[in-house]
């Protein structure tokens, strides 16, 4: 038997455990605790991860604590500075953008972030949106649509865009829509 196998007080006392009851326990912990998390809603989920990882970062000292903060603001801004312009995205995000040169369409001015931005948000696919998640978290995707309140955007991708990121007519203001609707004979 292993120390694996025993509990960190069973490993003081030097009491042994049953190898048959420890193999049937972590069986059943590797059956429930993925059953747990699925019956948790998303909220609970969350609340549980947050604890834990400041369980984690508690452990941690303060030197530890900044050189892990260090490391994630490294990984986190790396795929942004990559990115300079449009035809530095993927080809899955540069096919969204054939109305434009791509290379004319530069990241760092915010108008241009916007174009992409939009074009990935309403006919991206899974895998451009993907991407974009990589260069910006959603809070940052949601107030780059709010500051351009959508423009640029027809009445029925405005309400999809408020939708998809839970915006309100307060930040993408609705727009009279002259577009063909069918009227039915009654």
């Amino acid at each position: 038997m292993t120390n694996a196998s025993l509990s960190e007080d069973a490993r003081i006392n030097g009491v042994k455990k049953n190898p048959h009851a420890v193999a049937l326990g972590r069986l059943g912990g590797m059956i429930g605790g993925p059953a747990r998390a699925k019956a948790l809603g998303a909220t609970r989920r969350r609340e549980i991860a947050t604890r834990g990882g400041l369980a984690r970062t508690a452990a941690l000292s303060s030197f530890e604590r900044a050189a892990l903060a260090r490391r994630a603001a490294q990984s986190r801004w790396a795929a942004a500075r990559a990115v300079m312009s449009g035809a530095d995205a993927p080809q899955s995000v540069r096919r969204l953008l054939k109305s434009y040169e791509p290379e004319a369409l530069k990241w760092a001015e915010p108008d241009h972030r916007y174009v992409i931005v939009r074009e990935i948000l309403l006919r991206g696919d899974a895998e451009a949106g993907r991407w974009l998640r990589t260069v910006l978290g959603r809070n940052q995707v949601r107030a780059l649509v709010r500051r351009y309140e959508g423009a640029g955007v027809s009445e029925p991708d405005r309400a999809r865009l408020r939708k998809e990121l839970d915006l309100t007519t307060a930040d993408i203001p609705s727009r009279p829509y002259l577009g063909f609707k069918w009227q039915s004979r009654g």
